[in-house]
């Protein structure tokens, strides 16, 4: 993480002198880039989840059919993957790949004495924690958002329902420690991601209407 914390730094810090913004507008430009660059990647990443959203009864058929010949069971599965252009972690890795930026600025505004004692809005300093729990709450609700529209058209299971609840709760209670710039960020980059998640989400809507109609109906 050291060597992108370096890079992050850097570029926050270029931002700050060329266009003579403040930091937190610094980094509410920068939270808007990061999706704005990364679109393209999760827009693959989303309809990927998708495709394999779509095949899991085929799966699930498969993992019954050769459940006692785990090799048998491994060859129809990456045929059925191949069949229909599905890569399993097409929908993964490219959702990990924000994550890194936030960890680097977790150290960046500890690190950093450029971002020490800068204040912006109603927040008295940066590197420090919100004293009103503003931003940390922003960022729990914008996270609630995007995970209950990652949900929309998925079918629905206890686990995912406990997730969309639990995660933006633990996250919100976590980050309230944490500095201000860091919750200011990602309540940015999460705002900017709901356009994206509310497109996606009314995709996977229509192909889950479309594959209804395809079903056959029942003899009577």
């Amino acid at each position: 993480i050291q060597p992108i914390a370096k890079i992050v730094a850097q570029i926050l810090l270029w931002m700050h002198e060329t266009l003579s913004l403040a930091y937190g507008w610094v980094l509410i430009l920068f939270g808007l880039a990061v999706r704005v660059v990364l679109w393209p990647l999760n827009q693959k990443a989303m309809r990927s989840s998708m495709a394999m959203q779509a095949i899991q009864p085929e799966i699930k058929a498969i993992q019954e059919r050769y459940k006692q010949d785990p090799q048998r069971l491994q060859q129809e599965t990456m045929k059925l993957y191949k069949e229909h252009q599905v890569n399993p972690l097409g929908g993964c890795l490219p959702m990990l790949i924000p994550m890194p930026v936030l960890f680097a600025l977790f150290f960046v505004f500890r690190e950093t004495i450029a971002f020490r004692g800068v204040p912006f809005l109603w927040l008295p300093d940066l590197s420090r924690a919100d004293p009103l729990y503003i931003v940390p709450i922003v960022m729990g609700l914008s996270m609630f958002g995007v995970s209950k529209l990652g949900q929309l058209g998925v079918p629905p299971t206890p686990q995912t329902k406990m997730m969309v609840y639990f995660m933006p709760v633990m996250f919100t209670v976590l980050f309230m420690k944490f500095s201000s710039g860091l919750n200011l960020y990602y309540a940015v980059s999460n705002i900017a991601s709901l356009p994206q998640q509310w497109l996606i989400a009314r995709e996977r809507m229509a192909r889950a209407g479309k594959l209804k109609k395809k079903k056959p109906k029942p003899d009577p």
